[in-house]
């Protein structure tokens, strides 16, 4: 092994394509069992690697020299073998700066409250103090020096910055939250290591509260950047690493094309998902197959409340997956909780037509049956409240595809164009 990550389980690493997105084709990941990590580290035949959980603080021990940063953080995540001797570095924690600084945080003399007591909570602290911040640990159980979550609004309502370094909310247990924000009325910004799902259910509340916000995914890119650098004794420009995160998010976010019946989002979505080659899911094909029956048939047997009841699960779903353009019903808008559901890695785009274009009277359309004129009227403030961006889609199929490429900053350049 010449360059890599190791840790325990790697199976949802982006590492490998980070590191090969920057030249580095001879990066692998390797699982390496405790009983081996020892092992592993007393060889000493890499040139420079990674380290993932469970193993930060193993290689801060086996290091020769470490930096002062890694000693503050108590982990090393970055082992460079210096002739036989290994020199460790934390690059976690220039990926948390940076994600700080790209957000315009300073914390300098304010109350930061860092969720977790584990490594990366430690290496989140250290940045925190290195800018001259004050964290305050938050913690779900008691434990000297913490405060627990429910206390953390009574004791510190001037916190101006929540850091979530737990895995609360990362997939598969998406419910969890390891801290409630509507008891701060000062926060400037809600930072969530985690990154996936793209949005956790705080980010979701932040996102609710209109607190600005951002997941891990820069925090990932920028120490895999930092890692390189320090493998190869090179400057990487802010250019590439800047692609790098883009087109990362490309690759895992779902784009959610909701409106009316017949504003075009299943033609138009096909069309999209096969330009910039994601994946389509139209969510009432999915309801209709889990349930084999036709939605007019799940409307008749099951009324609208079992038909929303179903829609919903199927939005739940889909919502958890990455890298799709979703087709949603026109509905899909009458059940609030569906919003965060599809927001979770995605993001919501209005097709919006011209009434006169689209389709009023439709036996395959249940909901059309009360009236395309007074329905609309309803939903249209709701979708314009839920979308992200809002694309008219009153031309053709190419016209309305490059509106929606524009609005996303995607070039169309082909079918296997990806920006």
């Amino acid at each position: 092994m010449e360059y890599g990550l190791i840790g325990e389980h790697l199976g949802h690493s982006f590492s490998k394509q980070i590191h090969s997105r920057l030249g580095n084709d001879r990066y692998i990941l390797r699982e390496v069992p405790r009983d081996r990590v020892d092992k592993f580290f007393e060889t000493r035949e890499f040139s420079g690697i990674n380290v993932t959980i469970p193993y930060k603080k193993t290689a801060l021990a086996a290091c020769d020299e470490v930096s002062d940063l890694a000693k503050r953080a108590q982990a090393v995540n970055c082992v460079v073998n210096r002739g036989g001797r290994l020199y460790g570095e934390n690059t976690d924690c220039a990926g948390i700066l940076a994600t700080l600084e790209h957000a315009g945080i300073d914390v300098r003399d304010k109350t930061v409250l860092v969720l977790g007591r584990g490594g990366a909570a430690t290496a989140v602290q250290a940045v925190i103090e290195s800018l001259g911040g004050c964290p305050v640990t938050v913690y779900r159980k008691q434990a000297e020096g913490c405060v627990l979550p429910e206390q953390a609004a009574r004791m510190y309502p001037d916190a101006a910055v929540v850091i979530n370094a737990t895995p609360a909310g990362m997939h598969p247990d998406v419910e969890s939250q390891a801290l409630d924000l509507s008891g701060f009325d000062q926060l400037e910004f809600v930072f969530d290591l985690v990154y996936n799902p793209l949005k956790t259910r705080l980010l979701l509340q932040a996102r609710s509260l209109g607190i600005p916000h951002d997941n891990g995914l820069r925090m990932l890119v920028t120490q895999a950047v930092r890692a390189h650098e320090i493998f190869f004794g090179v400057q990487v420009p802010d250019a590439i690493t800047e692609q790098v995160l883009a087109d990362l998010v490309r690759q895992r976010r779902n784009i959610v094309l909701i409106g009316m019946s017949s504003c075009g989002k299943s033609t138009l979505g096909k069309r999209l998902a096969q330009t910039l080659g994601l994946s389509f899911t139209d969510l009432d094909a999915e309801i209709e197959a889990a349930a084999g029956l036709s939605i007019p048939e799940i409307f008749r047997q099951e009324q609208e409340a079992g038909f929303r009841r179903r829609e919903t699960e199927a939005a739940r779903q889909a919502g958890l997956e990455t890298g799709q353009v979703i087709a949603c019903g026109g509905g899909i808008i009458e059940r609030p909780e569906n919003l965060d559901l599809l927001h979770r890695n995605g993001i919501i785009l209005w097709l919006k037509r011209d009434p006169a274009l689209m389709v009023h009277e439709d036996a395959d359309r249940p909901m059309l049956k009360q009236g395309f004129d007074s329905l609309y009227a309803r939903r249209a403030p709701v979708y314009a409240s839920w979308a992200d961006l809002t694309v008219a889609n009153d031309g053709s199929l190419q016209e309305g595809l490059e509106a929606v490429c524009r609005a996303l900053g995607l070039r169309v350049d082909g079918p296997a164009s990806s920006g």
